[in-house]
């Protein structure tokens, strides 16, 4: 009752949509061939985690001292978090071709998001032998590439937001509304593309044309990963010029061994500066010890900043895993902010719900 009672009419529409998308068992169900059948799952993530904050940074703010958060990011508790709940379904059609959906609540130590932070991606979309295609509210290109580069991301300890990767909708986190979709695989290449019209604002002084456009290219060469992306928001729902960013990565991964590094070079309209992200870990047995650095560059040279994390995590079962560690971000202007602490992580899965 919690969930449904903070959910404003569009997202029930939604999710009644995806329900149907599943229940569907006319024309379309008589002619499919696959025999996977439809599908509808739901998937409950949870993340609480008890830190201790310090520094003059946060001394500023008024964030120091103990609390309960999920994720941590730019100064901020309960951002960039795990925590969510996921409502897919799926049905076949035939062949290749196929219908699909979700449904993504924000979920954080204090319970459903309010505001535009309350939904995560939201669509509806149709697979076909040359690709996805899906509309709604979507993560950008940007984003998803390389995303899970961070042994620590989603973490009080992960490097988005917090100097080493960017935060933001045009960075690593959020949402943009009036997206469409398209993402395909070519052999050992993947390629995603997003489109997000812009919204009619009063008081938006560039236009009401100013779509968003997102694209990346991950290509995969044995242990190797090579990434390419760009974003580009400049004058979306009347946001400033400017706003566009590249992203260059490569991932290595062999053994228990995991090492990676991702440059941005972020636009004026942006944080105007440059983000250095450099990442090792190494499995042993249920642990996975992780340790990361990252550097801002501001194009000012006057607000560069640095970042380190070292975190390792316990693997108690495939669905709960604890973890922890240390993290400090530190800039010229602002200061220090040092988190230490302690987490769980809890993963439960529904099954397909029609069966």
């Amino acid at each position: 009752m919690f969930f449904v009672t903070r959910l404003n009419n569009q997202s029930l529409w939604l999710m009644t949509l995806v329900i149907l998308c599943t229940g569907v068992h006319s024309g379309m169900a008589v002619a499919q061939t696959d025999e996977e059948g439809p599908q509808l799952t739901a998937l409950l993530r949870l993340q609480p985690e008890l830190v201790s904050v310090s520094g003059s940074a946060a001394e500023a703010r008024g964030s120091d001292g103990f609390t309960i958060t999920d994720g941590w990011a730019g100064g901020n508790k309960n951002s960039a978090n795990f925590g969510a709940l996921f409502i897919d379904s799926s049905q076949p059609i035939s062949g290749q071709w196929g219908l699909f959906a979700r449904l993504g609540l924000n979920i954080d130590a204090e319970g459903l998001k309010d505001g535009d932070s309350k939904n995560r991606d939201v669509y509806v979309g149709l697979a076909t032998p040359l690709g996805r295609i899906s509309a709604g509210r979507i993560a950008t290109a940007y984003k998803t590439a390389g995303i899970g580069w961070d042994p620590l991301n989603a973490t009080f300890m992960q490097s988005r937001g917090n100097l080493a990767r960017s935060g933001g909708a045009f960075g690593h986190g959020g949402y943009l509304d009036r997206s469409i979709a398209y993402g395909n695989t070519l052999g050992s290449v993947r390629i995603n593309a997003t489109l997000s019209f812009d919204d009619e604002l009063a008081g938006d002084l560039t236009s009401d044309n100013d779509p968003a456009l997102s694209a990346s290219v991950i290509s995969s060469h044995g242990p190797i990963q090579l990434l390419a992306a760009y974003v580009d928001g400049s004058g979306y729902e009347g946001g400033a010029s400017d706003r566009d960013a590249v992203k260059l990565g490569a991932l290595y991964q062999k053994g228990p061994w995991s090492t990676g590094i991702m440059h941005e070079s972020r636009g004026q309209g942006l944080e105007d500066g440059d983000n250095l992200f450099i990442t090792s870990s190494y499995r042993m047995d249920k642990w996975r010890f992780s340790t990361n650095l990252g550097l801002f560059d501001d194009n000012k040279d006057v607000n560069d900043g640095t970042y380190f994390a070292l975190g390792a995590r316990y693997e108690l079962h495939n669905l709960v895993s604890v973890h922890g560690g240390i993290r400090q971000i530190d800039r010229d202007l602002t200061g220090k902010e040092t988190i230490a602490g302690l987490g769980l992580r809890f993963i439960l899965k529904s099954g397909n719900l029609v069966r």
